[in-house]
């Protein structure tokens, strides 16, 4: 998956790092690859706590979070990231389709999202961020798709897809070879009550405090 990201964004920049380095010319593999040593990888998990009306519908539940960091200064960097969480549903919420409207469950939640990345400190070995997130938090249901035929690219069971937006705070502690220890606690704001779909309101905060490993 590193690999796979890491081809992507350098396509994306690809036409800025031309414009860059027209009076110093260096290999684009040794470029590619000193560029790569600094790209970090991080894995670990968290919980996801909602908050206020959320509460009312979700529990303590458990999260696993998965990231890319693209360095861009010396003091900003592009995170690609990926949220699973398994939620605790303590109620169903009203799900209206085209022919009815039913009792529904989350029995799945991926939050995709992009962050922006700002290092505050001076230090290098012990440094705080702050980071806002913009992606989606997708939400599978336990029901069926009425009109699910079996084809591969529709779903079997409904969706709840909705806008999030994700600052968080991180004490990262730096260790030899690339290696880092991050404490970190995001705020989730996802209004899920979308027109069409899901007009209950069952609210729209959580906190996700989490610890990632990086190399």
């Amino acid at each position: 998956m590193k690999h796979i990201l890491f081809i992507l964004f350098i396509i994306i920049i690809m036409p800025f790092s031309n414009a860059q380095n027209d009076t110093i010319y260096k290999p684009y593999s040794n470029q590619y690859q000193d560029y790569f040593k600094r790209v970090t990888f991080k894995i670990g998990g968290g919980v996801l706590l909602p908050q206020g009306d959320l509460s009312k519908y979700f529990g303590v539940s458990p999260l696993v979070e998965l990231s890319l960091d693209f360095p861009v200064t010396e003091k900003k960097s592009l995170q690609f990231g990926l949220q699973f969480i398994v939620p605790d549903q303590k109620q169903p919420f009203k799900y209206v389709r085209t022919l009815d409207t039913i009792q529904a469950k989350a029995s799945f939640m991926i939050n995709p999202m992009l962050r922006f990345n700002k290092n505050l400190s001076q230090k290098e070995d012990n440094q705080f961020h702050i980071s806002l997130g913009i992606g989606a938090s997708i939400i599978k249901t336990d029901a069926r798709n009425p009109f699910y035929s079996g084809n591969e690219d529709e779903e079997k069971y409904e969706v709840v897809t909705a806008l999030l937006l994700s600052p968080n705070l991180d004490y990262v502690k730096k260790f030899r070879n690339n290696e880092e220890l991050t404490f970190s606690i995001g705020l989730n704001y996802t209004p899920y009550k979308i027109e069409g779909a899901l007009r209950q309101d069952i609210g729209n905060l959580s906190l996700t405090p989490r610890i990632l490993y990086s190399f």
